[in-house]
């Protein structure tokens, strides 16, 4: 791992982080061995919710003045369908308001949501929504059987780890690099002393290299810039590259600023097949968002499963009720997990549409979301658009 103060990464094995008792139903759900067993946890998740709702109004009066205003009174939620009733703040509030409900020093990291400029959302996390967090991806990746004791070349197309730079999908996809030994590493965005460039020439190197060496490879980051190399080598020539079966392209972060490049993901997942030689079954997303904290990753259908970590609603645009199963609306996330700032309810810039459990044909049983892209147009920048600057150089 890097040597860099604001990436040190929880190891797998490391000893859970203990929560006060007014927080106790919040260990319990993280204590939980099955990521997807949502009905054995609605009960100890409503709990949890109610004791974090709580634990923020008594510590932040920004957040205790919400819940006033909005008449919602945390003793109310005595189940889990009460978690919806939860008055939620937009995510798009973080980007220019600091609430918090610990002292500075109380925290471990501060991640931010944009790259090089736009509007940038704070978020901090204390010692135990770090480690929630990150357990929260460890068991998921560990139930889909993607945590592997193979040595493994890594193709980062996200931001090099330096000095100042502390954007949460840099975090995560340096977090990533623990669930494989890491034989030999590559960034495409290379750090260049004031900024990143993206480093095309480099990056297909580093794939032809990890080719010949035959080791399996775990290509993470934004796919606009892994589509983006692949062109360029299939312009230049060269043939369709063949790697190791055991590799893993796992993409987060859209194709925001490159619309008209976008393939659909199921257009991607065949043009991986095309130019590197792996079936469906390689080819994965991430979701997440640096105010929620909590990771979600797809499975074999490639649909994103929710965990016991978080519910999540689809809300009707204009009313902002709750939808039904199958309806298209904006996606609020509610999770315990952050303790150091109020984020209990978040309501995000993304449409989406839930589907009832056991309607995937993966095995995983629980209600499964879609994500059908970015609401509306706005100037804010989220990683991926900043990132995309850099192939307009």
């Amino acid at each position: 791992m890097d040597d860099h103060p604001d990436y040190h990464i929880r190891q797998l094995d490391s000893p859970d982080v203990q929560l006060p008792p007014e927080l106790s139903a919040v260990q319990r759900l993280w204590a939980h061995e099955d990521p997807y067993d949502i009905e054995g946890t609605d009960d100890v998740f409503a709990e949890a919710m109610r004791q974090v709702v709580k634990w923020h109004a008594a510590r932040c009066d920004y957040y205790s003045d919400w819940l006033r205003r909005n008449s919602f009174d945390p003793d109310t939620i005595r189940t889990v369908e009460d978690v919806e009733r939860i008055p939620f703040l937009h995510a798009n509030f973080y980007k220019t308001h600091t609430i918090q409900s610990k002292s500075p020093d109380e925290y471990v990291i501060t991640l931010t949501s944009s790259g090089t400029s736009g509007q940038k959302t704070q978020m901090f996390f204390d010692e135990w929504s770090m480690f929630a967090s990150d357990k929260s991806a460890d068991v998921q990746f560990g139930w889909y059987g993607r945590i592997t004791r193979t040595p493994t070349n890594f193709m980062m197309y996200s931001y090099e780890p330096a000095p100042g730079v502390n954007t949460g999908t840099l975090r995560t996809r340096q977090m990533m690099r623990r669930y494989a030994p890491e034989n030999g590493l590559e960034y495409a965005l290379k750090f260049n002393g004031s900024g990143h460039d993206f480093d095309l020439f480099g990056s297909i190197d580093a794939l032809l290299r990890f080719e010949k060496e035959g080791l399996p490879v775990r290509i993470l980051g934004f796919p606009a810039f892994l589509y983006f190399t692949l062109e360029r080598m299939r312009e230049m020539g060269y043939p369709p590259l063949k790697l190791n079966p055991e590799s893993l392209v796992m993409m987060g972060g859209g194709w925001k600023g490159f619309v008209d490049k976008q393939l659909s993901p199921t257009e991607f997942r065949q043009y991986i097949n095309d130019r590197l030689g792996l079936p469906h079954t390689c080819c994965h997303e991430t979701y997440g968002a640096v105010e929620h904290g909590v990771a979600y990753t797809d499975c074999d259908e490639h649909h994103l499963h929710m965990p016991i970590y978080s519910r999540v609603i689809i809300r009707d645009p204009v009313t902002l009720e709750p939808v039904k199963d199958g309806e298209a609306g904006f996606v609020n996330v509610i999770s315990p997990m952050n303790t150091g700032v109020p984020v209990p309810s978040l309501l995000l810039g993304d449409m989406g549409i839930m589907h009832r459990a056991g309607t995937c044909g993966c095995g995983n049983a629980a209600p499964w979301f879609q994500i059908l892209g970015r609401a509306g147009t706005s100037k804010n920048k989220s990683c991926a658009i900043a990132a995309s600057e850099l192939l307009r150089r």
